[in-house]
């Protein structure tokens, strides 16, 4: 979307505000209405912001002329700026004044919000219908289709599991296994559990972390000079994605995760059996290494509801004797409590997929998808598996970070990249850390870590680490060794720094190098995640879902429920906000990149 604005900005308005796909021009209004009419329509622009009341005559010829719908943004009070109808085919947002948020921040997220929405229905046109078919196919068998699975059968779908690994519930080496199983055994849900990691604010390094490697406090751990033109292309459209639309993406994903919230309770209620034996524990503390951190951390806790207490660092160390040498050592300023779990995620899935399999879903392990097989309408026929050809009326998606040739020909081709975070157990010493944490270290390697109580598979209680952030571009093997290990020795400081007792009772078994392991997570450029809908050739959905970077596991309910609302004909608010072309086609000129359009 190309959008022009007309009004003069300061300095530091501009900077949030300019990005490639905006074009100043505050010189226009004082040339008159003739240049006004050919900027409009000869800059081939898609909206316009202003605070002056543009002729409707102007407006309407613009919009007149354009085969696409465009947008009138007129800032100030309405009934200044002329009548219904006076502006012809224009779409008119009406934008007050206010005494806090800018008043073109505001104007530029409420166009993005009608954009987003004009166009998820138009691609959804006649192709919101429920399913002829109660058959449901999960391609993924990581935690996200699991818990899909899991609000299918409770709606009486017909479902069946196809994943490339093993059965979860086996020991093989987590080196088989993808995300779920492959990292380590511990999720957790807060509030900003799933997060945006764009810059919302203006600084010199903003929104550069891929391009420095993790020994320079990057995200990059991929070899260098490997990765290909598509990879740049993510890593630059991470990079043009503007302050305040990081922010409003920010505040679409926290709203998925407040949905998500809900169901988690209840979930929990209905069956509380299957989260005591995954060892839930309930309430998460947040700590934080300097003071700075920490009070923008309790600021932003309480803004979203997730606050439940604050910690100065002696309570902390009061609370959790674990964390008792870290406040004497000046490492922990204070922290906050938040709404929150976490569960033993390996526990999780082997109890789930047996419940699961009691209610009629069939699971089929070591059984690789390929690619999916279209018709000549641009329907999906199938998908092509390593042993022959899945036909089937539903199909659920969910690859992680390994879609590689399955998404091909689709609009999420090339959407997920991988970002690989790195876990390490250590001993929990007379049970002294008593809740699951999250530490921020600022200007750390592994500036961010997850730390969850559990136990391990001899029910001997532990803490797990899980930290760090590497890019892997699409090929989530492209990990530099070297690399690798830079976050590994991040991991085993904060583990010594933090949990000196732990870290010492783990070099004194010989066996804290053998605790290491890391997963790589599936992330988008935009920190949006991935809901795709293509018909299918037997009057249904192939429905892509992924992309969660960190949150995954905590936005799976809402997943599921999305899922279950297209194959039933009905609306959720994720089907537009998940769109994986959603920032590719606001912050670019060609609207019609917005989706591969197929019939219904």
């Amino acid at each position: 979307m190309r959008i022009l604005i007309l009004d003069p900005l300061d300095e530091n308005l501009a900077n949030h505000v300019l990005a490639k796909n905006v074009i100043y021009r505050p010189d226009v209004l004082r040339k008159g209405q003739t240049v006004l009419r050919r900027v409009l329509i000869e800059s081939d622009v898609d909206a316009v912001v202003t605070r002056a009341a543009l002729p409707g005559d102007i407006v309407s010829a613009w919009a007149g002329g354009r085969s696409e719908p465009c947008y009138y943004v007129s800032i100030g009070e309405p009934g200044d700026k002329g009548g219904p109808g006076e502006f012809g085919g224009a779409v008119v947002l009406s934008i007050a004044e206010n005494g806090g948020e800018s008043a073109y921040i505001a104007a530029l997220k409420a166009l993005e919000c009608a954009f987003t929405t004009q166009y998820d229905e138009r691609y959804h046109a006649g192709s919101r219908r429920a399913s002829a078919s109660r058959r449901v196919t999960l391609i993924g068998g990581g935690l996200v289709n699991l818990i899909t699975a899991h609000y299918l059968s409770q709606r009486n779908y017909e479902v069946e599991i196809v994943d490339a690994r093993p059965d979860p519930r086996t020991e093989a080496d987590w080196t088989s296994f993808g995300c779920s199983r492959g990292g380590d055994d511990a999720r957790m849900f807060t509030l900003s559990e799933m997060d945006n990691y764009n810059s919302r604010e203006i600084h010199e390094t903003m929104n550069t972390a891929f391009q420095r490697s993790v020994s320079e406090y990057g995200w990059a751990t991929h070899h260098a000079g490997s990765l290909s033109q598509e990879e740049h292309a993510w890593v630059a459209e991470f990079e043009s994605i503007p302050t305040w639309l990081a922010d409003s993406y920010n505040d679409d994903i926290f709203s998925l995760t407040r949905e998500s919230s809900g169901l988690w309770d209840a979930w929990i209620e209905s069956d509380p059996l299957l989260f005591e034996d995954s060892l839930i524990r309930e309430g998460v503390l947040r700590i934080y290494s300097d003071m700075d951190n920490l009070a923008s951390a309790v600021a932003r806790q309480k803004r979203i509801g997730a606050a439940r207490a604050i910690f100065s660092g002696s309570d902390v160390a009061r609370e959790q004797p674990a964390l008792a040498e870290a406040v004497e050592g000046g490492h922990i300023a204070g922290g906050v409590e938040v709404v929150g779990f976490t569960i033993n995620a390996h526990k999780f899935m082997r109890l789930l997929i047996d419940r699961l399999e009691a209610k009629g879903v069939r699971t089929h392990w070591n059984r690789r998808a390929q690619h999916l097989v279209f018709d000549g309408r641009g329907k999906v026929a199938g998908v092509r598996l390593a042993d022959g050809m899945l036909t089937t009326e539903n199909v659920v998606i969910s690859p992680g970070a390994y879609g590689g040739t399955l998404l091909k020909g689709t609009a999420s081709e090339g959407k997920i990249n991988g970002v690989l975070g790195a876990w390490l157990r250590l001993p929990n010493i007379d049970s002294s850390l008593r809740n699951s944490l999250k530490l921020a270290r600022k200007g750390h390697v592994t500036e961010d870590a997850n730390i969850t109580v559990a136990t391990d598979e001899n029910g001997e209680p532990i803490m797990i680490i899980g930290s760090g952030y590497g890019y892997t571009g699409v090929d989530a093997t492209n990990i530099d060794g070297r690399l690798l290990k830079v976050m590994y020795e991040g991991l085993i400081d904060t583990a010594q720094k933090y949990f000196p007792a732990a870290y010492r009772a783990a070099i004194a078994k010989g066996d804290l190098e053998s605790e290491l392991r890391y997963c790589v997570r599936p992330w988008t450029s935009s920190s949006l995640g991935i809901f795709e809908a293509i018909p299918t050739a037997g009057s249904g959905h192939c429905i892509i879902t992924g992309g969660h970077n960190t949150g995954g596991f905590a936005q799976a309910p809402a997943v599921g429920q999305a899922v279950a609302a297209l194959l039933n004909g009905e609306t959720h608010p994720m089907h537009a906000l998940y769109h994986p072309n959603r920032a590719t086609a606001f912050l670019a000129g060609a609207p019609t990149e917005w989706a591969i359009l197929r019939s219904a």
